[in-house]
């Protein structure tokens, strides 16, 4: 019952920001942003008592997607209160719901019983990061397909509802400078507090992560110092992002639904 509420409200929260971008402002783009927020906190209520077990945390692949959709539909939320971001916003928020809908929905892999204040900033940190570039990979998506819509002979009328191609720009480098400085934070946790990198299985893992990080790092100073933007530096928030998932996803599949095994 839980989860039919959060999604609901998702959806109603999208649909409010898809119609207020395509019409205009009116009183509904305030009670659409406050019920993306309602929804954000319902979803976070939803997802802290799932996570939450009788001996300690579990966290599988479903939740995890869930807890960076958390991040995502928090962005979103913030996103649905600025009058020419509502249809990004609508599209964040939807991604959101389709998140949350793993909450809870496959069996628990126990990582830890006691997690601890190392464990517990890291895990944090790391949605935090996932999210922001999870992010700021939907929206350079977003913006490929409006310059391949200007581009083309007939501009497509969906266009009009989102922001300028310089402002959808910028919000992408915001997220992705944010990102990065949480993602470099959550390594930084990583290496002080990891005390047996290839015991506790986290070699891969880790050389993805740092890969990942590189190409955002590099991507941020090109972009500082030459200016770097467009095609180029869409390519390379996309592939820094597809890398991150797989340090991620791609380990955690192979070793919880392949291996019956769990890292830490």
């Amino acid at each position: 019952m839980y989860g039919i509420v959060v999604i609901g409200l998702y959806i109603v929260a999208a649909s409010f920001a898809a119609w207020t971008a395509w019409r205009g402002p009116d009183r509904a783009a305030g009670v659409g942003a406050w019920l993306a927020a309602l929804a954000v906190l319902a979803h976070l209520g939803w997802l802290s008592t799932t996570l939450r077990a009788e001996e300690g945390y579990a966290l599988d692949i479903a939740d995890s997607l869930s807890m960076f959709g958390l991040v995502v539909g928090a962005i979103g939320a913030l996103l649905s209160f600025k009058l020419h971001f509502r249809a990004p916003a609508a599209i964040l928020l939807a991604t959101a719901s389709a998140l949350a809908l793993g909450t809870g929905s496959l069996s628990t892999v126990r990582e830890t019983i006691d997690p601890g204040w190392p464990l517990a900033a890291h895990i944090t940190l790391s949605a935090l990061a996932f999210g922001l570039l999870a992010t700021a990979a939907v929206l350079a998506l977003v913006l490929a397909a409006q310059e391949a819509s200007l581009r083309s002979r007939r501009p497509a009328k969906w266009l009009a509802v989102l922001p300028p191609m310089e402002s959808m720009e910028h919000a992408v480098f915001t997220l992705l400078a944010l990102g990065f400085v949480a993602l470099s934070t959550t390594l930084v946790i990583g290496a002080l507090f990891v005390t047996d990198l290839f015991g506790q299985r986290l070699v891969h893992k880790v050389v993805l992560a740092l890969i990942a990080w590189a190409i955002f790092g590099v991507l941020l100073l090109g972009r500082y110092r030459f200016g770097w933007r467009g095609r180029k530096a869409r390519r390379l928030v996309l592939s820094g992002f597809v890398v991150l998932a797989m340090s991620y996803f791609l380990t955690k599949f192979i070793l919880e639904v392949l291996l019956d095994r769990h890292w830490g």
